[in-house]
C-alpha cells in the first residue's frame, strides 16, 4: 500500500519559549517586496536580539515613505509598483535593500543535470527536496537542491534501476555556488528514503556544512571522489566498481558518510557509515545485504532519516543524527564534526525486546529490556527538548531517544507515516506527538513525547496514511488534529470532536496575517502528472474551511514526491514571520537544459510582530530535517 508522510513544521507558538534560545546563525533583515492587489507589500525580519525601542523607516527609490514603524515588520505601499527599490533602515542605522517583485513569486533558472543511463533505463532530472543554510557566512541563506531522476525508486521496489541523485547549491537568486554538482553515484539507489541531507553549521564557524550518505563512485563539488577525504583504507576503495544487481538493487559494497564544505561542495572528511546494511555496528569494509533489518530485498535496511540535535544544550555545538531502519531493527547514529574529523558520539540500537547504546569503541553505555525503538519509526524524524531538561531529544515516531542515546519512551504502537512534534497541549508540561499508524488497530494517537503516555488514541479501518496537527481553529485552545481515518477534526488534548469536517492533510503553514495555522497541499493528480497547490484556512465568520489561495495560475508550480505533494521547501526564509514556499515550474517532458525554480511569499499584510521563525529552536531543527524521507 502506498505510504504517505506529511510534514508539519514544529512550532512552540508565536513567541519564542523561554527554553528556545536563538540558534547560532547570523541573520540579516532579508526584506522582500511583493506585488499585491493594493500595491507593494514590504516586509522584513524581526529578530530576538532587537532592542524594544528599535524602529524602522522604509524608503522607495530613495524617498522615505514610512517612518518609525515599531509594532509590525511589514508595510503596504499603495503607491508602489514592481521594480521599485525599497530600503529598510533601522533606528540603529542598519540598512537592507530589495527590488519589488512583479507578483507574489519570483523565479530563477537553474541548469538541469544531463540525463544519465542506468541499466535499461535513462533518468531525467527534476527538482526535489531542498535544504537551507548560510554556507558562506554572509547572513543570507543559500539553497541546497536534491535533483531526483524520474527513475528513482522507493526502497520497497524489488526491481528497477535508478540513475544517481545529484545535489546542487545556489544563492537565493539562483547563482550556482559549486564548480560541479555532487554526484552520489550508482551505489546509493536514488529515492526519498535513501538520500537525506543534513545542512547546518555543525562546527560553529558560521558556515553550514552538508553531510550525507555516500559510496564508492560518489564525487564532490570539485569532481573528486569522496574517498579522497577518507583514511588510507577508504582511499584504497575501487571507485569504478558497482554493486547494483540485475534487479537494480544495491546489494553490497562499502558505505560512507561524507561531510562537504557547503560553500564549495568539496568533500572534507569521509568515514564508514554506521551501521552497515548487514547490521555491523561499526563496519570497516564492504558488507553484503542480508535479512538483519527484516527482509532480504534491500527494503527495510534502506530506510534512512537524518536530523540535527543539540545533545549538550543550546550553548554547545550541535550533532548530526542519522537513522537507519524503523520497520523492525532501528539504529540512530550521533555524529560530531569538529571542522576536521567526523566522529561517533554514540550509536543507539533498537532490537526486538531490548535496546542498547554504544560508544565509538563498541562499549555498551546504556541498555534496557522490554520497551524498545524496534519498529516504532516513521518516514521522518523530529527533534526538540521534549522534557525541558535543556537537551534535545530525538522523536522517531512512537519512540523518543534521549540526548545520551538512551531510550526515553516507547508507546509500542508501531510504525506510522507521519509525526508532528510540538506543544500540542499548552496546559501540559513538555511537548507532545501526534501520529497516525499503519496498523488499523492503532489508528492514531496523541502521546506525551517524554513518557509515552497516551492522551488520545483510536482505531481505524486500515493503514491510516495521513495525519496532521495544527493550531487551525481559533476558538479551540491548543492544537487540533485530523487524519485519513475519518472526516473529522479533533482536539489534541481531549480527543473531543471540534469540527465535523477537516482541511487538507499535508502541511500546516503561516500565510495569512492571522496568528493561526493554515494548511498547504500540493494536490498532485497522478492521472495528469500535475499539481494544483492551494492554501486553506478556517473562516471564523462562517465556521467553514475555505480555500484562501490557489497557486496554479502563478507560474504553474509543481510539488515533489507525487502523491505526497510536498514543496521543495517551506520555511521562513524572507521578510516577516510568514513562511515562503519553493516549488518548480511544470514542464511536459523535463528535457529542457534549464528548469525554473519558483519562490512564493505572502501578499497579505499582518498586524502581528513576531521574531523570525528560524530563531525558534524546534522550528529551525524542523527545517533541517524537512528534506528527510517524505517530510
Amino acid at each position: 500500500m502506498k505510504k504517505r508522510l506529511l510534514f508539519a513544521a514544529a512550532l512552540t507558538g508565536l513567541t519564542l519559549s523561554a527554553s528556545a534560545q536563538q540558534v547560532n546563525e547570523k541573520l540579516n533583515r532579508a526584506p522582500v517586496a511583493v506585488k499585491t492587489s493594493e500595491g507593494i507589500l514590504v516586509s522584513w525580519r524581526s529578530l530576538t536580539s532587537d532592542p524594544k525601542e528599535l524602529t524602522f523607516d522604509v524608503y522607495r527609490n530613495g524617498t522615505k515613505v514610512a517612518t518609525a514603524i515599531s509594532d509590525v515588520t511589514n508595510w503596504l505601499d499603495k503607491e508602489g509598483k514592481p521594480g521599485d527599490t525599497y530600503k529598510v533602515v533601522t533606528s540603529a542605522g542598519e540598512t537592507s535593500e530589495v527590488k519589488a517583485w512583479d507578483n507574489m513569486f519570483t523565479s530563477f533558472d537553474v541548469k538541469r543535470p544531463a540525463a544519465i543511463k542506468s541499466g535499461n533505463t535513462t533518468g531525467r532530472y527534476r527538482p526535489d527536496d531542498m535544504a537551507v543554510g548560510d554556507v558562506d557566512g554572509d547572513g543570507n541563506y543559500e539553497l541546497i537542491l536534491k535533483w531526483m531522476p524520474d527513475n528513482q525508486r522507493d526502497s520497497g521496489a524489488k526491481n528497477g534501476y535508478s540513475s544517481p541523485c545529484i545535489i546542487s547549491a545556489y544563492k537565493m537568486d539562483g547563482t550556482p555556488l559549486w564548480k560541479k554538482d555532487i554526484n552520489i553515484g550508482f551505489n546509493v539507489r536514488s529515492g526519498n528514503h535513501t538520500i537525506q541531507m543534513v545542512v547546518y553549521d555543525l562546527d560553529g564557524d558560521g558556515k553550514a556544512e552538508l553531510v550525507c550518505k555516500t559510496a564508492p563512485g560518489s564525487t564532490d563539488g570539485n569532481g573528486n571522489y569522496v574517498t579522497e577525504a577518507g583514511d588510507a583504507k577508504i582511499k584504497a576503495v575501487d571507485n569504478s566498481k558497482t554493486y547494483v544487481n540485475g534487479s537494480g538493487l544495491v546489494t553490497g559494497g562499502e558505505e560512507f558518510l561524507t561531510v562537504f564544505n557547503g560553500e564549495t561542495g568539496a568533500a572534507m572528511n569521509t568515514i564508514w557509515y554506521s551501521p552497515s546494511r548487514s547490521g555491523v555496528d561499526f563496519p570497516t569494509a564492504a558488507t553484503d545485504a542480508n535479512s538483519f533489518f527484516g527482509d532480504s530485498n534491500c527494503n527495510r535496511s534502506e530506510r534512512f532519516n537524518a536530523a540535527v540535535a543539540y545533545l549538550d544544550g543550546l550553548d554547545k555545538l550541535p550533532t548530526a543524527i542519522f537513522q537507519r531502519g524503523y520497520y523492525k531493527n532501528c539504529f540512530l547514529w550521533a555524529v560530531d564534526w569538529n571542522g576536521k574529523q567526523l566522529s561517533t558520539r554514540w550509536l543507539h540500537k533498537g532490537l526486538s525486546g531490548k535496546w542498547e547504546t554504544l560508544d565509538a569503541n563498541g562499549n555498551v553505555l546504556h541498555s534496557g529490556t522490554g520497551s524498545s525503538s524496534f519498529g516504532q519509526g516513521v518516514h521522518g524524524i523530529s527533534v526538540g527538548d521534549v522534557n525541558t531538561d535543556g537537551y534535545d531529544e530525538i522523536c522517531i515516531g512512537a519512540a523518543t531517544i534521549a540526548h545520551d542515546g538512551q531510550l526515553l519512551c516507547s508507546t509500542g504502537k508501531g510504525h506510522g507515516d507521519a509525526i508532528h512534534l510540538t506543544d500540542l497541549c499548552p496546559d501540559r508540561p513538555g511537548l507532545e506527538v501526534m501520529m497516525p499508524h499503519e496498523e488499523g488497530q492503532y489508528g492514531y494517537d496523541v502521546h506525551d513525547a517524554t513518557t509515552g503516555e497516551l492522551l488520545v488514541s483510536a482505531t481505524s479501518s486500515g493503514d491510516n496514511g495521513r495525519g496532521l496537527a495544527a493550531d487551525f481553529i481559533p476558538a479551540n485552545r491548543g492544537f487540533e488534529f485530523w487524519s485519513s481515518a475519518d472526516g473529522n477534526t479533533y482536539d489534541c488534548a481531549t480527543g473531543k470532536l471540534v469540527l465535523a469536517k477537516k482541511s487538507d492533510t499535508n502541511f500546516r503553514i503561516y500565510w495569512t496575517g492571522d496568528p493561526y495555522d493554515q494548511t498547504f497541499d500540493g494536490r498532485y493528480d497522478s492521472a495528469t502528472g500535475k499539481s494544483a497547490p492551494r492554501i486553506r484556512n478556517f473562516n471564523t465568520a462562517s465556521g467553514n474551511i475555505a480555500t484562501f489561495q490557489e497557486f496554479a495560475d502563478y507560474g504553474q508550480p509543481q510539488s515533489c514526491n507525487t502523491t505526497k505533494a510536498t514543496p521543495c521547501l517551506q520555511a521562513d526564509l524572507l521578510g516577516d514571520w510568514r513562511e515562503e514556499l519553493i516549488m518548480f515550474q511544470h514542464e511536459d517532458d523535463y528535457v529542457s537544459p534549464t528548469c525554473k525554480i519558483l519562490v512564493y511569499s505572502t501578499p497579505e499584510p499582518t498586524k502581528y510582530k513576531v521574531p523570525c521563525l528560524m530563531e525558534d529552536h524546534v522550528y529551525r531543527m524542523g527545517i533541517v530535517w524537512q528534506n528527510s524521507s517524505y517530510n
